[in-house]
């Protein structure tokens, strides 16, 4: 489904916006859709819904930049390991999506100038993605 990127002034081109999953109860069939200045939007699409979320995945890199300087004396100066470590921690608190995270750790990395760590932060997501992931 191809998104109208005009209908969300102020977000990134490259900000992933995913649509919620939904379910509505009942034994007719039925459609979840969110309305917002006379358009129909799927859950989690609205514009206003997509700001509010970028909002927060904004702030996040804002938090993490000074996170992850702090935290490199952990990793002995190894920037690969202290950014998926910090990506890693971002995905086990589920605040926002996986793709979001990513979002917000490639952001974090451009904004500290670690350009050989951008490289390894698609590959660490894709492996995550297929390792099976205990259930608590």
């Amino acid at each position: 489904m191809s998104m109208d990127r005009a209908n969300y002034p102020g977000v990134p081109e490259d900000f992933p916006v995913t649509a919620v999953p939904s379910a509505v109860a009942g034994a007719k069939p039925k459609m979840n859709l969110a309305e917002e200045g006379g358009k129909f939007y799927a859950p989690g699409t609205s514009p206003g819904e997509v700001m509010a979320v970028f909002q927060m995945c904004d702030d996040l890199v804002s938090q993490m930049v000074p996170y992850c300087q702090r935290k490199l004396v952990t990793y002995e100066g190894n920037q690969e390991a202290n950014v998926k470590a910090a990506l890693k921690g971002l995905l086990v608190k589920r605040w926002c999506t996986d793709a979001q995270c990513l979002w917000i750790m490639r952001r974090v990395v451009d904004e500290l100038q670690w350009v050989s760590v951008m490289a390894g932060l698609s590959e660490f997501l894709c492996v995550r993605l297929i390792e099976p992931s205990p259930i608590s």
